[in-house]
């Protein structure tokens, strides 16, 4: 599956759930279903294998995703992908659902990286901070890079705010270099 029929399957798929109200739910299933795979090199090598029938397939999904637990239309994406030998595409195509469902849900993906970790206090400060600047909800993680030295470097969304010391520092060497 290319990028391209990843974004239209992931399209089509909350254009099914979006009306029923299990966008939200699907996306979360099929996000904990990607964490499995990244997690389990023998799941992901299964269910990509052209020599594991179809059927069995199948039934590696029905175990692992349990017949209850999961909304339907993920449940039956995983199938489809399973059996096609196209599980690579559940990354592109679930980023491509996570965006639609956020943009209906008005919430941004957000990421701050330190040199040193956030106490959750700060973390929600920040989360409350870019919320009330951005208009949306914030979905906020944070990172440790002892490389930013001092400050902070946020992302929100495709947007990145670099308030980091090696910045700083790095645009003071380019005006010394500028002024000779």
């Amino acid at each position: 599956m290319n990028a391209q029929e990843a974004r239209r399957a992931g399209r089509a798929l909350f254009e099914v759930t979006q009306p029923r109200g299990e966008a939200r739910p699907t996306l979360d299933a099929l996000l904990a279903f990607g964490q499995l795979l990244d997690q389990h090199a023998e799941l992901r090598d299964a269910l990509l294998s052209p020599f594991v029938s179809s059927e069995a397939k199948r039934a590696i999904v029905n175990e692992v995703t349990g017949l209850e637990s999961m909304p339907a239309a993920a449940r039956q994406m995983l199938r489809v992908l399973a059996e096609q030998h196209q599980v690579d595409g559940l990354a592109p195509m679930t980023r491509e659902l996570k965006t639609l469902v956020h943009r209906q849900e008005r919430r941004v993906d957000a990421e701050v990286t330190t040199a040193v970790p956030l106490t959750e206090a700060q973390l929600a400060q920040l989360r409350e901070a870019l919320s009330q600047a951005t208009g949306q909800q914030v979905s906020l993680s944070s990172r440790v890079d002892p490389a930013v030295i001092g400050g902070a470097v946020t992302r929100v969304g495709s947007v990145v705010y670099d308030g980091s010391l090696a910045r700083q520092l790095a645009r003071m060497k380019e005006q010394f270099v500028q002024q000779g």
